[in-house]
């Protein structure tokens, strides 16, 4: 009873007062959101194609509405051949093709199919297919030509016949469609987990400053006179902080998730539940550095120099893979390491339930440092001047 009162007091002082809700909720919930919702978000796999139709017949518009139902392209009408090209210059699409003025009077006649005029300032992936597919349309429509030729159709019996037979295709014809399975990871999904955990320590010292401000008021010495053992004491400061920062992650994933709709790939039970892990380790290596400080207005840069080496070597900024090999084995002593490993493993499929050594290890992190950190905090020290 005894340490849900300290808590319940630290939750009084943090976050049922009006500054403190904003200073310990509100305001650091929004920017981690507004951060992870901007640099987290998804890109669209679509290439901006311009085009100018001149055919003067029917095939060409066959051709572009055949195109325009595959996933991989954007198509955007030109008014001319000099705006097409300024599109491309500028690098407003991606590329652009101009359908010729006897498209349909070539393929029509049987001959070979015409050349089309495509323009693009480098040569990638959406170029190099949209011909592939260009030149298949086209190939199609040759054959099905030759095929009513070689019945004797000629003229408007061909064109007709053509036309229908082109329609009935693209009607019946096996279309695209692009199915998220969550079979693969997500590639902003790291960026954006590592960004969070990154900021779930820097909160964390929000809360654990009100315990260093206590020792500085002597508030900390008194506490321990009282006929209260020293375990509560502890356990109550640690309780409250873990009640503010589980509140924090909650706003976070409840604006990330419901309000701007990113997509995790991931189940909120199971996401928020190695979150909750992690900010127990988080509150280890932040108490186990405010035990160790001597004077408040340290406390930051210290924290950046354990954080940011921690949140580096942890994979938050860049995969582990990348690292020398020294380097990976190295990043097993931190705990961004296991937490962004279950995560990763987690939308890759795997339930909660088989990722038990990655919440063991991030819980002995937490315990074993906040034993070091109760151990080394001296309620009766001064602050250094």
């Amino acid at each position: 009873m005894n340490s849900l009162a300290i808590a319940l007091n630290m939750l009084r002082r943090s976050l049922f007062q009006r500054k403190g809700l904003l200073m310990y909720l509100v305001i650091p919930a929004a920017a981690v959101s507004l951060i992870i919702i901007v640099l987290g978000k998804q890109s669209e796999n679509r290439a901006d194609i311009a085009y100018l139709n001149l055919d003067q017949g029917a095939l060409g518009t066959q051709v572009i509405q055949e195109l325009s139902t595959l996933p991989d392209y954007r198509l955007t009408l030109a008014a001319s051949e000099a705006e097409l090209k300024n599109d491309v210059i500028k690098q407003k699409v991606t590329g652009a093709f101009i359908l010729p003025a006897d498209l349909s009077e070539k393929l029509l006649a049987g001959g070979t199919v015409p050349q089309l005029d495509m323009y693009q300032l480098t040569s990638n992936e959406s170029t190099i297919t949209l011909k592939i597919s260009l030149e298949g349309i086209l190939s199609r429509y040759q054959d099905t030509i030759a095929l009513y030729r070689k019945q004797g159709l000629t003229e408007t019996d061909l064109r007709e016949i053509t036309l229908q037979t082109i329609s009935q295709i693209q009607k019946y014809q096996v279309s695209p469609e692009i199915t998220d399975l969550h079979l693969y990871t997500n590639l902003n999904m790291h960026i954006v987990i590592g960004l969070m955990l990154i900021f779930m320590m820097g909160l964390m010292n929000n809360t654990v400053s009100l315990v260093m401000e206590d020792r500085r008021l002597r508030t900390l010495a008194r506490t321990y006179t009282a006929p209260v053992r020293a375990f509560e004491i502890v356990a109550g400061n640690f309780l409250g902080s873990f009640v503010v920062g589980t509140l924090q992650v909650l706003v976070i994933l409840f604006i990330t998730r419901y309000v701007a709709g990113y997509e995790y790939g991931l189940p909120f039970a199971s996401h928020f539940v190695i979150l909750e892990f992690f900010l127990l380790a988080s509150m280890g290596i932040a108490s186990a550095v405010a035990s160790m400080v001597k004077n408040a207005t340290n406390m930051n840069v210290i924290n950046a120099l354990v954080v940011t080496p921690t949140c580096m070597l942890g994979g938050c900024f860049w995969p582990i893979s990348l690292m020398p090999e020294w380097m990976q084995k190295l990043a097993n002593f931190v705990p961004q390491k296991w937490a962004l490993d279950a995560i990763e493993r987690m939308s890759a499929g795997e339930p909660l339930s088989q990722l038990w050594m990655n919440m063991g290890v991030l819980a002995l992190f937490g315990l074993i440092l906040m034993s070091i950190g109760s151990a080394i905090l001296n309620p009766a020290e001064t602050e250094a001047g």
